[in-house]
């Protein structure tokens, strides 16, 4: 249930208010006005609120904040066919899901799965265009990777878009081929994002709708704010950014929101953008896609994949990246890219080095999206540049099988934590998802526990405390989006956004994190959502002091 709160103050009550992850004596009472915290400490001694909320033993924290994750993604697979490893556990599950959608519509509709893991599936691979034909011969299907870097189709999608045997690899993808040559209907990297470019749009009302419940439901999970990790990275730039201004249109949004534009600097510059800071609707950043992902082995690092005799490669040209990098910054440009192999790493702090050789700048704060496997001597870089290392520690679940498969003893090294805040770089986890878990309380509990609930910790030593990690989901992420200065703790004269919690986080066996539940949430001083016990926990008298 949702309530609204348009008082002009409120004062929440009988619980422990940590003012931050670092607060080592919380208040029993906090008092918000206008969208601010006014006040906290002892209840006996609270100044008058319009309103009351009885906490009855919760916990207040500030806040959370998503700072790479794909809203757009999750509400457009709203609209497909589910076919995650917990819909179907095997290929013929798989098939099965999608043919009973095909015998829902007419043959001249796209049959859409998203989600699709073969690591959770019996057999360990994605289906072919062979086995979808057997089962669905003439409807056009496509069905996208849960990590958006990898489409399959089949053999009628092939045909509609264009595409046969004789196709040539695009620079950064490639399209699987049988032993023979023949297109196995997979395609990696830019050939997927080819693929998926071309396929037919969504209705745009439905996904408007979509994107809203996404976003609501971001906020149960305790989210006051997230960055949308690369506008246009799911259907291209223009048609998803066209959706976005729309919702925004559409009435008010429960959420902060920042977005990251998948653009080079000319191409933003001819849609008239610049980085534009904003409390509820920031855009002040470029994004760009280094290298590959380690699940379809396209990262690229520096040696051979324990499973694979390959070193992953590069999206673009390594110059001519370093290039648009230095444009963006020069243009004034927070910059955002995609690394996940040291190989990638190392070049892009490489090309951030040079963009501030040339173009001294203060406060730039560029980011490196994921730092899957570290670089030898990066951090000391990144904390010079002052550059920023957005984290995932959901994969460490997620990807298990994908990160022993790849890179075997070398898996410890894997999505540093520890070493990143000893190095003096700031930290901030975040969740990616749809490819990580949605819920910052998974990404939590990994972070701390490095997936230890579900095999053996990978790279204990990377371990980071409850404190750290819920900082970096607080402060941290606050600092990705210059906004530091006003939000990110509970302090007086800070945002009003905070989260009331079933627990003590940082009490609490941390073996529980993840089963972490919210019990209200509030943006800009209004309760967005609120699971709170309803006997008793409001009521409108005035508070005295």
């Amino acid at each position: 249930m949702t309530r609204v709160v348009s008082s002009s103050s409120i004062l929440l009550t009988n619980g422990r208010i940590y003012r931050s992850a670092w607060d080592e004596a919380p208040a029993d009472s906090i008092v918000v006005s206008d969208g601010k915290v006014i006040w906290a400490g002892a209840a006996d001694a609270a100044p008058g609120a319009d309103e009351t909320i009885d906490l009855k033993g919760g916990v207040v924290i500030p806040g959370l904040t998503d700072a790479h994750i794909h809203l757009f993604a999750i509400a457009h697979a709203r609209l497909q066919v589910p076919v995650t490893p917990r819909d179907a556990a095997s290929v013929s599950a798989v098939l099965a899901l999608l043919a009973k959608r095909a015998g829902d519509i007419s043959s001249d509709k796209w049959v859409l799965g998203a989600g699709l893991d073969e690591n959770g599936l019996a057999e360990l691979r994605l289906p072919t265009s062979a086995e979808i034909d057997a089962v669905i011969p003439d409807h056009p299907v496509l069905i996208r990777r849960f990590c958006g870097h990898v489409a399959v189709v089949n053999s009628k999608a092939l045909a509609l878009l264009g595409i046969d045997d004789d196709v040539t690899d695009p620079e950064g993808g490639t399209f699987g081929r049988s032993a023979d040559g023949a297109l196995d209907g997979c395609a990696k990297e830019s050939a997927a994002e080819l693929i998926f470019r071309a396929a037919p749009p969504m209705d745009r009302d439905e996904l408007i709708a979509a994107l809203r419940a996404t976003i609501i439901d971001s906020t149960r999970m305790g989210m006051v704010a997230a960055v949308e990790a690369a506008v246009g990275f799911t259907v291209g730039f223009d048609d998803e950014f066209a959706v976005w201004n729309e919702l925004r249109k559409a009435g008010a949004v429960p959420m902060r929101l920042g977005f990251i534009n998948q653009l080079d600097p000319d191409e933003a510059a001819e849609r008239g953008l610049k980085p534009m800071p904003d409390a509820d609707w920031q855009s002040i950043s470029l994004k760009y896609f280094a290298d590959g992902i380690v699940g379809a082995r396209t990262a690229a690092v520096s040696e051979d994949y324990a499973d694979t005799p390959s070193r992953g490669f590069f999206m673009r040209d390594e110059a001519e990246l370093q290039r648009v990098i230095g444009e963006a910054h020069a243009s004034g440009w927070q910059v955002a890219v995609h690394c996940c192999g040291d190989r990638a790493t190392d070049c892009i702090i490489e090309a951030y080095e040079k963009a501030q050789a040339a173009h001294p700048r203060e406060n730039m704060r560029h980011r490196i999206e994921h730092y899957f496997v570290p670089p030898d001597g990066g951090l000391a870089r990144m904390k010079a540049l002052g550059a920023l290392v957005v984290t995932q520690p959901s994969f460490l679940t997620r990807m298990r099988r994908s990160i022993s498969g790849a890179f075997g003893p070398r898996s410890d090294r894997c999505y540093p934590g520890r070493s990143v805040i000893e190095a003096g770089v700031t930290y901030i986890a975040s969740s990616d998802a749809p490819t990580g878990s949605w819920s910052p309380w998974d990404g939590i509990g990994d972070a701390v526990c490095r997936a230890s609930d579900s095999g053996p910790a990978i790279g204990a030593d990377e371990a980071v405390s409850v404190r750290d990690v819920i900082h970096s989901y607080t402060v941290g992420s606050a600092i990705a989006m210059k906004q530091e200065d006003w939000r990110g703790t509970l302090m007086p004269g800070m945002a009003a956004d905070l989260i009331v919690l079933d627990r003590d986080p940082f009490a609490t066996n941390v073996a529980r994190l993840k089963s972490t539940q919210v019990l209200l949430t509030m943006v800009r001083g209004a309760v967005v959502h609120d699971a709170m016990p309803q006997q008793g926990t409001w009521r409108s008298a005035r508070h005295s002091a």
